[in-house]
């Protein structure tokens, strides 16, 4: 298996018990200013690229449209829109409401970025939920480092977190 195909468990997710509910929580350093995080982040161009292509109303209260390829089109609300430090959008499902956060700070003396992602949804305990929001988050972080992630819906790499995250043996 490639190197790239085995978990950082030091990047894993965790789940905490926050005032609204149970929230998925991962901090991540990436090696692009918080210009270059926010592009990646809310361009169609720079989602496609790393999950799925999303288009954003860029303001509080705006529409977001995610184009999910065999799902179709959802349509959710940009809930905070900070240019540069923090997104937050949501949408709901038959499984109920999704809400995601990318908070962007500057990563200290470094060229870099902190990335604070957190995610609350039906359930965050689930582990495909944690699994692919890792899957995404490694895919982000190669594409801010310059490389191209390969657009695939899953790889060996999610296959392995999905064992990570549900605590099977590989």
């Amino acid at each position: 298996m490639d190197a790239v195909d085995v978990p950082d468990p030091a990047l894993r997710g965790e789940v905490l018990n926050e005032p609204d509910g149970p929230v998925l929580r991962f901090e991540r350093i990436v090696p692009a200013g918080p210009a270059a995080v926010w592009e990646a982040v809310t361009s169609r161009d720079g989602t496609a690229a790393w999950s799925f292509p999303l288009e954003f109303e860029p303001r509080a209260g705006g529409s977001v449209l995610f184009d999910s390829g065999e799902m179709g089109t959802i349509s959710g609300t940009v809930v905070a829109w900070d240019p540069g430090a923090l997104l937050e959008y949501e949408w709901g499902g038959p499984e109920g409401r999704w809400h995601v956060r990318f908070v962007i700070e500057p990563a200290g003396d470094s060229d870099g970025s902190v990335i604070t992602f957190e995610h609350l949804s039906p359930d965050p305990h689930h582990p495909d939920y944690a699994a692919g929001w890792h899957w995404h988050l490694d895919r982000l972080e190669q594409y801010l480092a310059g490389d191209t992630p390969a657009q695939v819906p899953q790889d060996e790499h999610f296959e392995e977190l999905q064992r990570l995250y549900s605590g099977a043996e590989g």
